[in-house]
C-alpha cells in the first residue's frame, strides 16, 4: 500500500515537472494550437454524413442553375433565406463536378458529403477565429478550453455536420457578436474595423437563416451597455446618469453613428451574396421575412414530441430551456452554471464580468425569441447554445485556478482534464453524435424513455438499416416499406417505397417517427403486428432501440378483419372488410373505423373516401372524408391486387343523443361530388351509392 503510495506521489511530481517547464497551452496557443483546433473542429464535422434532409441540396442545385444563367430572380429559393448555405453547397457541387470523373455516378450521399465540405470548412474557420477573438477578450487559457469545447461539443457537431442552415447562423451570428464585444472593450474602442466585421459576420447570419435578426436589437443593447457603463466608470451613480438627460446626447450620437455602421456593413453584405435583392429587392424581402414570420406563427405540420407528449401545436415555453439542458455535456453544463459565479468574484475584471453578462444576455434573449414562435426544433437553439458553451470554457478555467491555488501545474492538468472529458464524451459517439444525452440528467435511457424528446433527430441507425437490406443476395430486386421514401433510399440499393401494408420484402421501422406519431395511419396497424416479433437487424444506440428490419412474413399477410363487405365500387375497387372500434362511446370521443379496400383494377382516378356517423333518424353527427391514407397513396396511384389499409378517426358530436348508430360509407370524386355506384356482394346495386354498417352505441353522458 506503503509503495503505491509513494509510486502515486511519484508520478503526481513528474507531471509537475512536465507541465510547469514545457508550458503546454502557451505553446499550443502561440503555434500550433489554431491548426490543431481546425482539425479538431473539421474532421468530426466533415466525415460520414449522417443527415436525412436532401431539401438543401435540391435547392442549392437550382441557385447554382440560377447564378450560371443569370437568372437573379431564382436565386430566391426560400424565405429562411439559407443563401449562404446554397453558396457554399453550389461551390461544393461545382468543384466536385469538375474534379471528379464520376460524379454523375456518386451515390446522393457521396455527392452530399462533398457538397457539405465548403460548409464544414467555414463553420470550422469560424471556430478558429473565435479562438483568436476570445484571446483578445479574455486570454489563451480562456480562448483554449472555450473553442475546444465547442469544436468537440456532440450537439454542435450534431447540427453543423448537416446540409442545412442552422450551423452557418450560428456560427456567423457568434462572430459577428465577438468583434462588437472587442469594439466595446477598452482595447478595441475607437476601431471601426470591429464594428463594419461585426456588420458583415451579422449580413452572412441573416443570409443563412432569418432568426439573425436578433442580432439587430442585441447590436443596439450591446451599444447601449457600452456607452452606460462608459458613462459609469467615471465614478456616477446609475440614477444620476439616467436622471442628466442633458448628458444623454453624447452617448446617443456614439450609439447611432456606430450602429448605422454596423448596419451599413450588414446591409452591403446581403445586398452583394443575394442576386434576388439585386433584380427585386422587395419582393425579396417581402417573402424572405414575410413567410418567416408566417412560419414562425405556425406549428410543424407533423407532431412534436415533449415531455411524454405528443402534439400537433406549440410544445410550449419549457421546449428550448429543456433542451438546452439535456442537450449540454456533462462537463459543459457544470461549468456554465458556475460561470454565473463570476458576475460577483472581484478577481474577474470589470469589463470581462460585463462580457459575461452580454453572454448570458445573448443565451436568455435568443432563447425567447425562440420561445415566441409556434415552431420548435432543438437546431433553432443552436446560437445560444454556442455562448452556453464558452460561457462554460470561462467557467472551468476560473474554476481551475480556484482548485489549482497558484500551481500552474495543476492548472494545466485540470484543464487538459476537462478537454479530455468533453472528447471522451463526444468522440466515442462518432458518426451518431446526435445520440448524445446529458448523464447527468439520466442519459438516453431517461431521457427517451421516458419520452421527453423523441431523439433520432437525422435518422441515426437508418444507414445501417439500408446497408443490411443491401447486402443481402439479389438486394437490388427487393423491396422495402419505409415511412418517408428520402430518408431511407439513399442507403439501400434496392426499391424503396412508402409504408402502406406488407405488400414489400422488408419492413423499416424508427424510433422518431413512432415516437412523433408521425403519420401514424401508415404503420400503425403494421407496428402492432411485429412489435413483438424479432427483427431480422435492428440499431440501438446506449441499449436504446432505434431501427427495427421485419422480412415480411407471408403467413402475416392474411386480411384479419373483423367484419366482412365484399362490395364493389364501380367494378374498380372492393371493400373487402373493415374493423371499428370502440363499439361504444361518449359524445364528444372518437371512433376509428379501419377500411380494407383492394384494386379489382387501376382506378380511373382520385377518389375521395366519405365515411358518415348517422343517428337512427339519419341525422350526421360526425363525419371523415379524405382520400385514401390521408392522400399518401391515393386511388389514382393503386394497381391491380393492391390491398389498403385505410383509417379512419370520426369524431362523435359533443351533441350527439344516446342510442345505436350507423355509418355510411363510399367513395366520390371531389370536383364533381359525384359518388361511385357501389354493388353488394350479391351484385344488387345498393340505393345512394353508400355502404351502411353498425356504427358505435353512444352511451348518455356522465352527470
Amino acid at each position: 500500500m506503503l509503495k503505491c503510495v509513494m509510486r502515486m506521489i511519484a508520478e503526481i511530481e513528474r507531471w509537475q515537472t512536465i507541465l510547469s517547464t514545457t508550458e503546454i497551452l502557451g505553446r499550443l496557443g502561440k503555434i500550433s494550437f489554431p491548426f490543431l483546433l481546425f482539425l479538431v473542429a473539421f474532421l468530426p464535422r466533415s466525415l460520414y454524413l449522417v443527415a436525412r434532409s436532401t431539401i438543401w441540396h435540391i435547392r442549392a442545385g437550382r441557385f447554382v442553375e440560377a447564378i450560371l444563367g443569370q437568372d437573379w430572380e431564382a436565386t430566391l429559393e426560400a424565405p429562411h433565406p439559407g443563401v449562404t448555405t446554397m453558396w457554399l453547397a453550389g461551390i461544393g457541387r461545382e468543384v466536385g463536378g469538375k474534379l471528379l470523373a464520376n460524379w454523375p455516378e456518386l451515390s446522393l450521399v457521396e455527392r452530399m458529403s462533398i457538397e457539405l465540405v465548403p460548409l464544414v470548412l467555414v463553420i470550422s474557420l469560424g471556430i478558429v477565429l473565435a479562438y483568436f477573438i476570445l484571446v483578445r477578450l479574455f486570454n489563451r487559457q480562456i480562448a483554449v478550453v472555450s473553442t475546444l469545447l465547442l469544436a468537440l461539443d456532440p450537439f454542435h457537431i450534431y447540427i453543423s455536420k448537416t446540409l442545412h442552415v442552422d450551423g452557418l447562423m450560428a456560427t456567423f451570428i457568434m462572430l459577428s457578436v465577438l468583434f462588437l464585444w472587442i469594439y466595446i472593450v477598452p482595447s478595441g474602442q475607437g476601431r471601426r474595423a470591429y464594428v463594419v466585421l461585426s456588420g458583415i459576420f451579422a449580413g452572412l447570419a441573416m443570409l443563412s437563416k432569418t432568426p439573425a435578426l436578433f442580432a439587430i436589437p442585441y447590436c443596439l443593447l450591446t451599444l447601449a451597455f457600452w456607452q452606460l457603463n462608459s458613462q459609469l466608470a467615471d465614478g456616477r451613480h446609475l440614477k444620476s446618469v439616467l436622471a442628466d438627460w442633458r448628458q444623454w446626447w453624447s452617448p446617443l450620437k456614439k450609439i447611432g453613428f456606430t450602429f448605422a455602421v454596423w448596419f451599413l456593413a450588414l446591409s452591403v453584405i446581403y445586398l452583394l451574396l443575394w442576386p434576388s435583392m439585386w433584380v427585386q429587392p422587395i419582393e425579396t424581402l417581402r417573402q424572405g421575412f414575410g413567410e418567416t414570420f408566417r412560419f414562425v406563427g405556425s406549428p410543424h405540420p407533423t407532431k412534436n414530441l415533449f415531455l411524454g407528449q405528443t402534439t400537433i401545436k406549440d410544445p410550449g415555453w419549457l421546449f428550448y430551456p429543456v433542451n438546452l439542458l439535456i442537450r449540454s455535456t456533462a462537463i459543459t453544463l457544470p461549468f456554465f452554471l458556475f460561470s454565473v459565479t463570476l458576475l460577483f468574484n472581484r478577481k474577474v475584471e470589470r469589463y470581462q464580468k460585463h462580457l459575461i453578462f452580454l453572454a448570458f444576455v445573448f443565451v436568455g434573449f435568443f432563447t425567447l425569441q425562440m420561445t415566441l414562435g409556434e415552431k420548435k426544433a432543438d437546431r433553432y437553439l443552436l446560437a445560444a447554445f454556442e455562448f452556453m458553451i464558452l460561457l462554460a470554457g470561462i467557467g472551468a478555467v476560473y474554476f481551475a485556478r480556484w482548485v489549482a491555488g497558484g500551481r500552474r501545474w495543476l492548472l494545466n492538468l485540470l484543464l487538459i482534464l476537462v478537454v479530455f472529458l468533453q472528447a471522451l464524451i463526444s468522440v466515442p459517439r462518432n458518426p451518431y453524435y446526435g445520440t448524445h444525452f446529458n448523464r447527468l440528467l439520466g442519459g438516453p435511457k431517461t431521457i427517451l424513455g421516458k419520452a421527453i424528446v423523441a431523439g433520432q433527430g437525422q435518422g441515426e441507425g437508418l444507414d445501417q438499416a439500408g446497408e443490411f437490406l443491401s447486402n443481402l443476395p439479389d438486394s437490388e430486386n427487393l423491396t422495402a416499406g419505409v415511412l418517408i421514401e428520402e430518408a431511407f433510399g439513399r442507403y439501400f440499393d434496392g426499391l424503396t417505397v412508402v409504408m402502406i401494408d406488407e405488400s414489400v420484402d422488408y419492413l423499416v421501422f424508427a424510433r422518431n417517427w413512432m415516437a412523433r406519431e408521425t403519420r401514424a395511419h401508415r404503420w400503425e396497424v403494421l407496428w402492432e403486428r411485429y412489435q413483438d416479433k424479432e427483427p431480422d437487424f435492428s440499431v440501438s444506440f446506449d441499449g436504446i432501440p432505434y431501427v427495427w428490419v421485419y422480412k415480411v412474413d407471408d403467413t402475416s399477410q392474411v386480411l384479419d378483419f373483423e367484419y366482412a363487405v365484399n362490395a364493389e365500387l364501380d367494378g374498380q375497387i372492393r371493400l373487402l372488410g373493415y374493423d371499428l372500434a370502440p363499439d361504444k362511446v361518449f359524445p364528444g370521443e372518437e371512433v376509428r373505423l379501419l377500411l380494407y379496400w383492394e384494386a379489382i383494377e387501376r382506378p380511373k382516378e382520385h377518389y375521395t373516401v366519405f365515411t358518415h356517423l348517422l343517428d337512427s333518424e339519419e341525422l350526421l353527427w360526425g363525419q371523415t372524408d379524405h382520400s385514401p391514407l390521408y392522400g399518401d397513396y391515393s386511388t389514382g396511384n393503386w394497381n391491380p391486387g393492391d390491398i389498403v389499409r385505410d383509417q379512419y378517426d370520426i369524431e362523435v358530436s359533443p351533441e350527439a343523443h344516446p342510442g345505436p348508430y350507423q355509418i355510411e360509407l363510399g367513395m366520390y370524386l371531389l370536383e364533381t361530388l359525384e359518388r361511385l355506384p357501389i354493388s353488394s356482394a350479391d351484385g344488387e346495386l345498393l340505393p345512394q351509392s353508400r355502404i351502411l354498417i353498425p356504427g358505435p352505441e353512444v352511451l348518455p353522458r356522465a352527470e
